[in-house]
């Protein structure tokens, strides 16, 4: 546990993760490219406590795959603890709703779901890529 934030990293399998948003391809690849070329993981993503769905770091997710990593550092939360709204008019939501689409395979658009979590965010790390492999 980070004494700072008080908030734990741990390492979870990345064919475990699942999204409950789109993502951008092109952010994906821009990511890809500097995580390749700083060799270093350097943000968790936020996790619910239940169903590795992931509330933060959609794009981190999807470079995970495609560098073949096998795990990733998350921080888990208790969704239902974890300030949740849409960035779009057209979209009314809460955490249960958000979770039920995600497991059911039908996730918002990208940019819909935005998230304030506890604790000040998601701390930063430094997970040499070799060891997520």
């Amino acid at each position: 546990m980070n004494a700072v934030t008080g908030v734990s990293i741990e390492l979870v399998p990345v064919d475990r993760l699942r999204h409950i948003e789109g993502f951008s391809r092109r952010r994906v690849e821009w990511l890809v490219r500097k995580i390749e070329a700083e060799a270093i993981w350097n943000k968790p993503v936020a996790l619910d406590t239940e169903h590795d769905l992931v509330l933060d770091g959609q794009h981190r997710m999807e470079a995970a795959r495609l560098l073949g990593l096998l795990r990733i550092p998350a921080v888990r939360y208790a969704y239902e603890r974890v300030e949740v709204w849409s960035l779009r008019p057209n979209h009314v939501f809460d955490w249960r709703l958000v979770t039920k689409r995600a497991l059911a395979g039908q996730p918002y658009p990208y940019k819909t779901v935005k998230h304030a979590f506890p604790a000040g965010g998601l701390p930063a790390c430094a997970y040499p890529i070799a060891a997520l492999r």
